[in-house]
């Protein structure tokens, strides 16, 4: 043998002792090392059932291997067999090659202990500080090659320590087969086809591919199912807290992954499959329902992750149940779907990365939402809301976010409540683009109102279809076109039996455009609207009640932003209002006034906003059983300008009675207005002008009476021809007014009141009437009138060629006294010519009538009431009018009753300037008073005298009573100075009845109630001759006047006068004897006047004639007394005690008797002489004298 082979020998028998011992040493020392390093590094026991190393075959086994948890027996490693079989290629590639791998059974138990911290975090502490080494060793790559790799029958438990739940996964069955895997460069192109099966938490997971994971593509391709996955068990274990509750739900998915790189494109992952969801029942943590859907599938062709650009073939999702609730605090049940963030902790972004985000890439050939439910529920408004949302249907086709891609998309659905909704067309993502035609059916309105009731106080009625094409494009813009709104049944209530009802409304052809600010509608039609609306009594209206009061507005905008604001442009093609009824109520006044209105039709044309247009327009309505109103025209609204025809017919005015003011208490029983307009109005900056022409006519008009509840005015026909007229200037012209058969009834009720008068309440009368004392204001003093702030201005230009009055009555009855008295004007008709405010012309008058049908009234003249100051030239004469029935006056006032007479009028009143001059020509022919009446109410005075003052010997009474002042005088009044005149005329006659004959006799200024006689004389000189002859005169002219004479003397001056005078009277009568003696007497004893020559000698003649004792000589004889003696003793021995005064003062009325009949013999029967006490005459005047007094016979 030779040194080599020996050689040899020995080193072939030392490897092979070697490998023999190997087979002893390598088992134990991985047991024992093994063991002891685990022990000593981490606290955990390694136990090893059995080692096995084959040399010759390189092949190590370990079986029944257990790593246990630090310091516990429970296992964190185990399998069953682990068996590795090296290749000797492994020298020759200087790389890792394994022929085999294969592992039995194992298990690993890993547990989440805290954050980052695992229960094998101990292992990787040890890594990091090896790590300087590792990375110096890894900057040369190990070769490896791992062929045959199979793991059967593995386990994993997961158990999270860090959770309430203590949140275990496990899988089970875990197998894992690689045919090889390798970095050995002859492999790198190589296909790593490698399969994966599990039971994940009891769901099945297969996956295999293909892969390349050390060449330069890092090329895979992996295929993923997953069935059966259990979501909610995830969703339970989830580390997280979700904000909902997963009660269920299952995941299937095939999944095909697909990677590569490379050097000249970017890397590449695309991923493509199936996947499915059933059962999905989404939950809040409360446990109320969210979400429900029975199955989703998702078909996707593939998807480029990396670039974010994904294709599917179809999404389809299968009767997706979706629960909205709002609780009472406004709070969605979704939003806690959103995590609250807190804006403070926010970073601020930078401006550059502010830019919109690129949209990912999408594309869905088909996406289909089949039978989907929305269940909704709003506790928030006051009275809740909820929904059922059924047959859900979206069907679009074509989704893309591809730019300018457009969808088609179909969408239905309906609710429980009939509501029904379609919509179609297509739509962009990418940018936001729609065009879609929509239509909804059968929207109720009255369930909605809970999301009213912050601003209607009550819910709407109605039913609401809709349909529209919808546009929104890139820009923005948001435009609708051929809108279609149909409302049916619409029932707005306003409160008690307020309400608006329409049966129909329909918007046909609509378009809107947001951007071009734009609306127009081709029509609008309502159809059988009924509005219930009432004037409250507080002023407010009652649809008003409907809406809530709000906070205040915002502050309106300022004039810079109202520049800014462009206004929409709205345009209507034609509104219609087809068989409106209207009754509007007016709560303030007592009575409650209603307006009705029925078959109200209403056409407009034409309109637009702001711009102006001519907007042609028809108005018909109803009112009453046979009224109606119609008006046609045109109108524009900026500026106003409108023309129309207007026609009236047979428009009820009785309907109108209660709008009479409440102070007002006449009563419209009947009357019709009928008229015929056209009108022209025009606005300008100033004021309106424009036009207007037609004709007006009432008939059949009915006023009642507010006292007796008669009629107080009627009449027949009123009609107002050709009128026309301007609006401003105001003008005004009419061809003819014309009233027919009239009625006028004025009446007195038992209290005094005149129905006329109390036309309006007695309240309002008392609070505007001028306090008495103010009504006494003297006639002579000048009253300041405040200047008419418009008597600068020029008096409307008014003009009216003809009034005409025919077959008028007008009725007077005065039920205040005790016997009723009434008296009618039958006939009163005329006609008035050449009306106008023109002052330079006057009307010629020409009204006529018959009282009681026998005494004429004519009024004829020249009048002038439109002018700016009246003028009047009118000549009124009243005939023939028989005054008997006016016995219920007379009777009552004068205390007797008429028992004949008759009154002639003649009156001519001239009025210029605002100053009236008239002349009252009055006539009462035969009036005689009758048998007295008793009355509470009959003057004192003496009315029978003071008509036999009046009375002249024809048996008439003619007053002349003129009239002037100024009708600027508010103290002056026609009537009331004619009525002030023959009141001071009948005073006059009962304090001053000779000063009154006298005034209308002709005998002013002189006084014929008294004669006044000289001391002792009953002789009349010549003026009082005269002035008994010019009383004779007047007692002739008034033959119902008596006279009465009563003479009186004066106690202390008639005695010496009528002495004197009686001694005069001797004288007289002593030289009448001797003149009579010698023949010469050629004049009565009365007419001789004794000169002072002869005074001694006839007082001589006396003396010695006397018989009273008188002083003699010694022989008897008359003694000679100086002639003053004998006057005094003449003058002593004259008796003039009471019997010669008495008869004096018969002397003296006799001597005036005389002297009256005298003058007129006639007037003797009306003569009589009184006897009086002579010594008690009148307190004024001379005591001497005769008293006349006058009386009626």
């Amino acid at each position: 043998m030779t040194r080599w082979k020996k050689i040899s020998l020995i080193s072939v028998g030392t490897i092979l002792g070697i490998l023999l011992l190997s087979m002893l040493v390598v088992p134990w020392q991985i047991k024992k090392q093994g063991s002891a390093w685990f022990t000593e590094n981490t606290k955990r026991t390694l136990s090893i059932e059995k080692a096995f190393f084959n040399p010759f075959t390189l092949t190590v086994e370990i079986t029944g291997l257990k790593l246990t948890e630090q310091e516990s027996e429970q296992p964190f490693v185990s399998f069953d067999r682990l068996n590795l079989s090296g290749s000797v290629r492994s020298i020759i590639d200087q790389a890792i090659i394994l022929d085999r791998v294969e592992l039995d059974n194992p298990f690993v138990n890993i547990e989440l202990l805290g954050k980052q911290e695992f229960n094998f975090s101990d292992f990787t502490r040890m890594g990091n500080d090896n790590s300087e080494a590792i990375s110096t060793a890894a900057k040369k790559p190990l070769h490896f090659s791992l062929n045959n790799i199979m793991l059967t029958g593995g386990s994993i438990d997961f158990t999270d320590q860090t959770s309430e739940k203590k949140s275990q996964h496990k899988i089970r069955e875990l197998t894992l087969r690689v045919p090889f895997i390798g970095n050995i460069p002859c492999l790198t192109d190589e296909y790593v086809e490698p399969f994966l099966y599990m039971l994940l938490n009891g769901s099945e997971i297969r996956a295999n591919g293909q892969l390349k994971p050390f060449h330069d593509s890092l090329e895979t391709n992996l295929y993923l199912t997953l069935d059966m996955v259990d979501l909610a068990y995830y969703a339970f274990h989830s580390p997280i807290p979700l904000p909902v509750e997963i009660k269920s739900g299952i995941l299937d998915a095939h999944i095909d992954l697909a990677y590569r790189i490379s050097g000249t494109e970017q890397p590449k992952l695309l991923l493509g499959g199936e996947l499915a969801l059933s059962d999905i029942d989404i939950r809040e943590l409360d446990g109320k329902e969210l979400f429900r859907m029975p199955t989703l599938v998702l078909d996707l062709d593939w998807a480029d992750l990396f670039q974010q650009d994904f294709n599917l073939h179809s999404l389809e999702i299968y009767e997706p149940q979706l629960y909205v609730d709002r609780d009472r605090n406004g709070r969605w049940n979704f939003q806690q779907l959103i995590p609250a963030q807190s804006t403070e902790s926010l970073p601020e972004v930078p401006a550059e990365s502010k830019a919109t985000p690129t949209l990912p890439l999408l594309k869905i050939e088909q996406l289909e939402l089949i039978a989907g439910q929305v269940h909704f529920r709003d506790d928030f408004p006051p009275e809740g809301f909820s929904e059922e949302v059924r047959g859900i249907n979206l069907q679009l086709t074509d989704v893309s976010t591809h730019y300018e891609q457009k969808t088609k998309l179909t969408f239905k659905m309906r609710t429980d409540r009939e509501l029904a909704t379609e919509i179609t067309g297509k739509v962009g993502i990418n940018p936001p683009t729609a065009d879609l035609d929509l239509r909804v059916n059968g929207i109720p309105l009255k369930p909605y109102y809970p999301y009213l009731a912050e601003f209607l106080t009550a819910p709407v009625e109605g039913n609401l279809n809709l349909a529209s094409r919808v546009q929104y494009g890139a820009d923005g813009n948001v435009q609708l076109q051929q809108v279609q709104l149909a409302l049916h049944e619409l029932k707005v209530p306003f409160g008690g039996k307020d309400a608006f009802s329409l049966t129909d409304l329909a918007i046909t052809d609509g378009s809107f455009d947001l951007h071009q600010q734009q609306l127009s509608l081709d029509s609008v039609r309502l159809t059988g609207g009924d509005l219930r609306a009432t004037r409250l009594a507080d002023g407010s209206l009652s649809p008003l009640k409907l809406l809530r009061p709000q906070p205040a507005a915002a502050a309106p905008p300022t004039a810079d932003d109202k520049k800014a604001a462009q206004p929409f442009e709205v345009k209507v093609g034609k509104v219609d209002l087809e068989q409106f009824k209207l009754l509007l109520t007016d709560a303030g006044p007592a009575k409650k006034p209603q307006l009705k209105i029925d078959e109200l039709d209403v056409s407009l044309e034409n309109l637009a906003y702001p711009q102006s247009a001519q907007s042609p327009f028809s108005l018909k309505a109803k009112m009453g059983k046979r009224g109606s109103i119609a008006l046609t025209g045109t109108l524009a609204h900026t500026p106003l300008r409108v023309q129309a025809q207007t026609q009236v017919k047979a428009l009820p005015l009785a309907d109108f009675n209660d709008f009479l003011p409440e102070n007002v208490k006449v009563s419209l029983k009947d009357g019709k207005l009928y008229t015929t307009m056209a009108v022209n109005l025009k606005e300008q900056p100033e004021a309106f002008t424009g036009s207007f022409g037609g004709r007006i006519a009432i008939s059949d008009f009915n006023l009642r009476d507010p006292l007796s509840k008669g009629e107080l005015l009627t009449w027949e026909n009123l009609n107002l021809e050709g009128i026309k007229g301007e609006i401003s200037p105001f003008k005004l012209e009419i061809k003819e007014v014309a009233l027919s058969n009239y009625l006028a009834n004025i009446q007195i009720n038992p209290e005094g009141r005149i129905n006329l008068t109390s036309i309006t309440a007695a309240e309002q009368q008392e609070e505007t009437a001028e306090p008495e004392e103010s009504a006494k204001e003297p006639t002579g003093k000048k009253v300041a009138v405040a200047e008419d702030s418009s008597a600068s201005e020029p008096p409307p230009d008014i003009r009216i060629d003809a009034v005409t009055l025919q077959g008028g009555t007008v009725s007077f009855t005065d039920r205040s006294m005790p016997n009723i008295f009434s008296a009618t004007m039958y006939e009163l008709g005329g006609r008035i010519t050449g009306l106008a405010s023109d002052e330079q012309m006057q009307a010629d008058v020409d009204l006529r009538g018959e009282l009681e049908n026998h005494s004429p009234l004519t009024i004829i003249g020249k009048l002038n009431p439109l002018s700016k100051d009246l003028y009047a030239d009118l000549t009124i004469h009243f005939k023939d009018i028989d005054l008997t029935p006016m016995t219920p006056y007379s009777g009552t006032y004068l205390g007797y009753v008429i028992d004949k007479g008759k009154l002639y009028l003649d009156l001519s009143y001239h009025i210029e300037h605002r100053k009236i001059k008239a002349e009252n020509n009055i006539m009462i022919d035969q009036f005689t008073f009758g048998d007295p009446v008793k009355s509470d109410k009959a003057t004192s005075l003496p009315v029978g005298l003071a008509i036999a003052l009046l009375k002249d010997s024809n048996d008439e009474i003619h007053l002349d009573i003129p009239i002037s002042g100024d009708l600027n005088d508010p103290a002056f009044s026609i009537m009331g100075t004619v009525f002030t005149m023959l009141k001071n005329l009948l005073v006059k006659a009962a304090t001053s009845p000779f000063s009154l004959l006298a005034s209308m006799l002709g005998g002013e200024g002189e006084d014929f109630t008294s004669l006044t006689f000289a001391g002792g004389i009953a002789r009349l000189d010549e003026k009082q001759q005269e002035t008994l002859g010019k009383l004779a005169d007047m007692l002739t002219k008034r033959p119902s006047l008596t006279l009465e004479i009563s003479a009186f003397a004066d106690p202390d001056k008639d005695p010496e006068g009528y002495r004197r005078d009686q001694l005069q009277q001797l004288l007289s009568a002593a030289k009448w004897r001797e003149l009579k003696e010698d023949d010469q007497a050629r004049e009565s004893r009365e007419e001789v006047s004794i000169s002072a020559e002869e005074y001694p000698k006839y007082l001589l003649t006396v003396y010695k004639e006397a018989e009273f004792p008188r002083p003699r000589n010694f022989i008897g004889m008359l003694k000679k007394l100086p002639g003053e003696e004998m006057e005094k003793l003449l003058l002593a021995n004259i008796r003039a005690e009471d019997e010669q005064l008495q008869a004096l003062a018969q002397a003296r009325a006799q001597v005036v008797r005389d002297t009256l009949i005298a003058a007129a013999e006639e007037i003797k029967p009306r003569i009589f002489l009184k006897t009086v006490d002579i010594f008690q005459p009148p307190e004024k005047g001379v005591a001497s004298r005769v008293e006349f007094a006058i009386s009626s016979k």
